[in-house]
């Protein structure tokens, strides 16, 4: 299922506009989860995802500006990362590297 937040715009760090697109989220933090600490646990890595990008997206959502740097959503990404599980969140800086 993918969600999408209503007049939020990302800009990319060469300067595109991509409309918001939370399963992009939920998709990066997956493939960190389940090639790292996760690998034996597609649920776990499944259920991070989920809660992570649940409350990325509802804190975007939540910022004034309709446009919104992708650096911005990747500090986002990984607080919440840090606050669940910090191996994860390490392993979602190598993937994002």
């Amino acid at each position: 299922m993918q969600a999408k937040l209503v007049h939020k715009v990302v800009i990319k760090r060469n300067g595109s506009a991509v409309d918001w697109d939370s399963f992009r989220i939920q998709t990066a933090v997956f493939k960190a989860a389940i090639n790292g600490k996760y690998a034996d646990k597609p649920l776990h890595a499944n259920m991070i995802a989920n809660n992570v990008t649940k409350v990325v997206e509802k804190i975007i959502a939540e910022l004034p500006d309709e446009k919104v740097a992708s650096e911005t959503v990747q500090n986002e990404v990984l607080k919440q990362l840090n606050d669940f599980d910090k191996e994860v969140a390490r392993d979602f800086q190598a993937y994002k590297a």
